[in-house]
């Protein structure tokens, strides 16, 4: 499906991997002026072809109502474009795990995107996975127990972020997007925590935008970790309908305050997080499981992983 004169669709897509920093990405790179970031930071147009619903998890009712089913709407997401917008994208992280038949809705309705992928440790973003659910007081297990009912889970279609094992087992996900995609960029979420400026400038390289422009990094988006008092369950629960909300209301019309407004309540709920230590025998035995996923991984990408195994 080919875009019309009048229809500007992104030409470019943050795939995943979830709970690898994506929703921080998506704040840094939406300051820069000739870059457009959908105001629904995970519409999930391209899996919603093909997912069944309705998602059964607990809480998977709410997320379901963000999800853009349709072609109209996906469309509606990107209104806002202005023709110094160079670059327009957005951040739909179940691409990646779906990537067999979500590359073959990408393909067919934006041709061939640049594409970029933040790759976290899987031990520790399953973890993340866990205890952000936990935040949004839809888990109820231990992390264990999570793990010994992901099958079910998935089998009963959950929502795929109760999927905490399988979601990272990147290589065939990666090769994937590599193989049918030409411009692929892929980063790790080390690279973007410990330099994020460095990062992001390339990624305005990347995307043909103005690097010399320095955004606001300071700020991390979307902090999984258990509440220290239920009241902020609640409020992070809320958090993601909010900032889509001030995105359609405020930010496209004052940017800087949108993201300001938004900034704040991400660092009132990172404080008011605690982060859990996973236990080390569960760690072991997760190395255990990716150990091969994570040495094929890295011959593809070109990058050495040996630390995620430790």
């Amino acid at each position: 499906m080919k875009k019309t004169n009048d229809l500007r669709l992104p030409n470019f897509l943050i795939v995943g991997a979830a709970k690898s920093g994506t929703t921080s990405l998506s704040y840094y790179l939406k300051q820069h002026r000739q870059i457009y970031i959908s105001p629904v930071k995970e519409p999930k147009f391209f899996t919603a072809q093909f997912l069944k619903f309705p998602l059964k998890g607990i809480g998977d009712d709410v997320v379901e109502k963000h999800i853009v089913k349709t072609f109209e709407d996906y469309k509606k997401l990107f209104k806002w474009v202005t023709p110094e917008r160079k670059a327009i994208g957005e951040a739909s992280v179940d691409n990646l795990y779906y990537h067999e038949n979500a590359i073959k809705q990408i393909k067919k309705y934006l041709g061939d995107p640049k594409i970029i992928i933040i790759l976290r440790n899987p031990i520790s973003r399953a973890f993340s996975a866990y205890t952000h659910l936990v935040r949004d007081d839809r888990e109820k297990l231990s992390f264990e127990e999570g793990l010994q009912a992901e099958s079910e889970r998935m089998n009963d279609n959950w929502e795929f972020m109760w999927f905490y094992k399988d979601v990272g087992l990147y290589h065939a996900q990666v090769k994937d997007y590599l193989e049918n995609f030409s411009n692929v960029k892929i980063y790790l979420t080390d690279d973007l925590e410990e330099k994020p400026l460095e990062i992001v400038k390339d990624i305005f390289k990347f995307l043909e935008v103005d690097d010399d422009f320095v955004p606001d990094v300071s700020v991390k988006y979307n902090v999984s970790g258990v509440p220290r008092r239920k009241i902020y369950a609640k409020i992070s629960k809320n958090l993601n309908t909010l900032g889509s909300f001030l995105e359609k209301r405020v930010n496209y019309l004052f940017p800087k305050k949108g993201i300001k407004i938004i900034g704040f309540f991400e660092k009132v709920r990172a404080k008011e997080v605690k982060k859990p230590k996973m236990k080390r025998a569960t760690y072991d035995a997760l190395a255990d499981f990716y150990r091969e996923d994570i040495l094929k991984t890295q011959n593809i990408i070109g990058r050495d992983l040996s630390n995620w195994l430790k």
